[in-house]
């Protein structure tokens, strides 16, 4: 995982301006909050196809990132794998979606 990237998605969690968790992120997605979908590039067929089919859905932009599930609980600082994060602020979406092009 890129330097910039993680520590973007440390800010945004410090700020509690990220969702992270399946089921945490397709409730965001659900309720609109979502700006911005990562994805570990190690999940399961069965939660990629879940989490960006209701991303498709409601218009919110999910992109898989090169780092393992264990890499993105890094970020956020946990130690359990994190298959998906949900950013919920647009300024901190923008910056990620810059920071991985």
């Amino acid at each position: 995982m890129q330097k910039k990237l993680q520590k973007y998605i440390g800010f945004a969690f410090a700020a509690k301006k990220l969702v992270f968790g399946t089921d945490l992120v397709l409730a965001s997605i659900r309720r609109r909050q979502a700006r911005l979908v990562l994805l570990a590039a190690d999940v399961s067929h069965r939660t990629a196809k879940q989490v960006l089919d209701k991303s498709s859905f409601y218009g919110v932009d999910a992109i898989p990132v090169d780092c393992t599930m264990e890499e993105l609980a890094r970020a956020v600082g946990k130690e359990a794998p994190v298959a998906a994060v949900a950013v919920t602020d647009k300024e901190f979406a923008a910056a990620i979606r810059q920071s991985l092009k």
